[in-house]
């Protein structure tokens, strides 16, 4: 299922500007090997989050080879740090070499194993949390996140339309089942404004309360 008609996918495409050529050779990288990333669109929203926050503590939960901790380190002001969580040494080495290609490495700590573990162990506050985990795990990842995201802080979850299986699946399999669950939690939240973003394969996108 398209979650963008085509037309208007192809018109967002046009008005995208060209990258850098880092960010171009990790996007044909993905494309060789059909590994999945949030793509340039995404990332200007990233981009925009990280501005209007002033964020200079993120945690992204599921890192890949460093393709969105990217764009977000680009738009960060010196001095910030993104703690990045990946199970696969071989991609942690591959987002170190890019990272270093772009000059932001000295903005990325790199943690392996279990981004849940890593979560538990952080002491926070973060200004923006990034959910990008295998997706049975989301509803977890966001009670594990959300105490340690700042008022005023946003936490973003990819993939939250699932390629249409949030609406189309039924009965929904474990990864379905976990995306309906952290959307219909964080529209539940009593502290937390949530919105729905059809954007790629959907944006979480859940602020913070101030008070």
């Amino acid at each position: 299922m398209d979650i963008v008609d085509q037309d208007i996918g192809s018109y967002l495409e046009e008005l995208t500007p060209p990258r850098m050529p880092v960010l171009q050779e990790m996007e044909n990288y993905a494309d060789k090997r059909d590994f999945p990333i949030i793509g340039p669109q995404v990332g200007h929203l990233l981009q925009q989050l990280v501005i209007l926050t002033d964020a200079r503590h993120i945690f992204e939960m599921g890192s890949g080879y460093g393709y969105s901790a990217l764009w977000m380190a680009l738009a960060m002001n010196k001095g910030g740090k993104i703690e990045c969580c990946e199970f696969d040494p071989d991609n942690i080495a591959r987002g170190k070499k890019w990272l270093a290609q772009a000059g932001v490495d000295a903005k990325v700590n790199w943690h392996e194993g279990d981004a849940r573990d890593a979560m538990r162990a952080a002491t926070g506050p973060f200004d923006i949390i990034v959910n990008d985990i295998d997706k049975q795990w989301y509803p977890e990842a966001l009670q594990l996140a959300w105490p340690k995201l700042r008022p005023g802080g946003i936490m973003i979850t990819d993939n939250a339309l699932w390629s249409g299986r949030v609406v189309s699946e039924s009965p929904p399999e474990d990864s379905t089942a976990g995306v309906l669950q952290v959307n219909r939690d964080a529209y539940d939240l009593s502290d937390g404004v949530a919105s729905l973003l059809p954007l790629r394969d959907g944006l979480l996108v859940v602020v913070k309360k101030r008070v």
